[in-house]
């Protein structure tokens, strides 16, 4: 009887032996699968962009990506408004752009002061989306159409990010000048791929501040 215990427990260990191996074993290739290219994990969890994140770590930034760090993440920051021209042809790629920056700013902003509280999400008279934050204050986004620059009036606590399409941009980049940040794609074509020039400037601005 014993013998015969023995060799149950024997038994026992070996399937769970295997058992182990073979879970070791598919997970391990689960971990070696890719991620997608279009996912980045942040802020213990996976953000989704409209662009392949590959392809917009070859955007250009200039002069630097820490100078739109040192503007962006400046705790004193109020306001960013993201302006743009109005063009019946680009709207709806300026409107998409818009919603991926504010949300992917809003994202980034709980994470870094994720040591406060984030009490509400609040809307100003002049239709800007806030965080409002115990200790930190507020956090507002708006978007601007424009018909010149000559309106746009950035400061060190309301920076503008101004989104140019194909209309208005020679190329693809992200360029900051004092405190206005200018994001151009350089065509809207979505040929051979499901986003666009703008897709990728604006995915190369997130992922500088996604530190």
């Amino acid at each position: 009887m014993k013998k015969h215990t023995r060799n149950y427990v024997n038994l026992l260990i070996l399937a769970l032996i295997v058992f182990g191996l073979i879970f070791v074993i598919f997970n391990s290739k689960a971990l070696e699968t890719p991620p997608s290219p279009f996912e980045k994990y942040y802020a213990g969890d996976v953000r989704h962009f409209r662009a392949n994140l590959q392809e917009a770590q070859d955007v250009s930034v200039y002069p630097s990506e820490d100078a739109v760090r040192s503007l962006l993440l400046n705790p004193d920051v109020y306001k960013v408004y993201i302006a743009y021209f109005p063009n019946e042809t680009e709207n709806a790629y300026y409107a998409a752009s818009s919603f991926e920056i504010g949300n992917k700013l809003g994202i980034i902003y709980k994470n870094l002061y994720q040591g406060d509280c984030n009490v509400s999400t609040e809307e100003e008279n002049d239709g800007s989306t806030c965080l409002v934050f115990c200790y930190t204050g507020r956090k507002c986004f708006n978007s601007l159409p424009i018909n010149s620059t000559d309106e746009l009036v950035p400061t060190d606590v309301e920076p503008v990010i101004l989104l140019l399409g194909s209309s208005h941009a020679n190329r693809t980049a992200v360029t900051i000048d004092n405190y206005l940040i200018t994001v151009e794609g350089n065509t809207f074509s979505e040929q051979d791929k499901p986003y666009s020039d703008l897709d990728l400037a604006v995915a190369k601005l997130i992922l500088t501040l996604m530190v």
